[in-house]
């Protein structure tokens, strides 16, 4: 109980007294409408993943909420002043100025570009009256202030596909090689600093949608193999196909199981999906 107090009371000293309510714990679970399972939302991890790089991946951001206290989730760099994460990583209500991305630092903790938010917007679907469990739409874009553009060493921007008007694109169908990088927890459960990478194929979309049940075609799955795995936290993180200059970002992290590695294949965001690509377009103008 002191131990409680005494942390209450720095967190008092540091922070302002309006952003209290924002102090949440980081092993918050949340239910999803369609199943009944709970999976821990907040930070997460690449199990059995490769080291990487920045200069692999110059459009990986890490999202830092000041009022959570660090490092947030994943994020991706889609143009100038704009971004993608995922809803629920700002869903606990921080206000845009207590939110920065870092960019061009293997490190997520320190080194690089320290890039202000202005506003973000989570999709209007995600959330909504009938769906307020739900992480369909899980998907957030943050724009960053006017003098914070979006560039510098190691720091570029990942392209993003046309619509789809189908549940299941063959630009990403079932067995379509994907890559997913990332902060977070490694299969140890020790949190890594630095940055991972992990390749893995797409899931079979009814085969998913058979294990998940009724995940909807806002989503696609990866595969789990050999225990190379996202987990609810490398959430905001972008899926891409392709090499260097020539990579597109096809999904962002949504969910998956507790269980890291061994279990159902993870869930993301589909960007072409026509109700997501034309919200990204119409605010960002990509």
């Amino acid at each position: 109980m002191l131990k409680i107090v005494t942390f209450f009371l720095a967190v008092l000293a540091l922070s302002d007294a309006r952003y209290q309510r924002y102090l949440v714990p980081q092993e918050e679970l949340v239910e999803t409408k369609w199943m009944d399972r709970v999976i821990p939302k907040g930070l997460g991890r690449i199990t059995n993943g490769q080291p990487a790089d920045i200069s692999e991946f110059p459009y990986m951001l890490a999202m830092i909420d000041l009022a959570w206290g660090g490092f947030r989730c994943g994020a991706s760099a889609i143009s100038l002043h704009w971004s993608l994460s995922a809803a629920h990583c700002t869903d606990i209500g921080t206000p845009y100025h207590m939110i920065n991305l870092r960019g061009g630092s293997t490190n997520r903790g320190s080194g690089g570009i320290i890039f202000f938010v202005q506003q973000y917007w989570n999709h209007p679907l995600y959330g909504a009256p009938g769906n307020a469990r739900s992480l369909e739409y899980d998907i957030v874009i943050l724009r960053t202030q006017p003098d914070s553009p979006i560039q510098g060493t190691h720091v570029s921007h990942v392209a993003l596909p046309p619509n789809c008007p189908t549940g299941n694109c063959c630009n990403i169908c079932g067995g379509t090689s994907i890559t997913v990088s990332g902060w977070g927890r490694i299969e140890t459960g020790a949190s890594s600093q630095t940055l991972n990478q992990l390749v893995a194929p797409v899931h079979d979309f009814d085969d998913c949608n058979r294990i998940w049940g009724r995940i909807g075609p806002v989503f696609f799955c990866k595969s789990v193999i050999d225990g190379r795995d996202t987990c609810s936290g490398d959430s905001g993180s972008p899926l891409v196909t392709g090499t260097g200059a020539g990579r597109v970002q096809h999904g962002v992290v949504s969910f998956g199981t507790a269980t890291c590695g061994a279990g159902a294949p993870s869930v993301n965001v589909r960007i072409e999906f026509p109700p997501v690509r034309d919200w990204i377009r119409q605010h960002a103008s990509i």
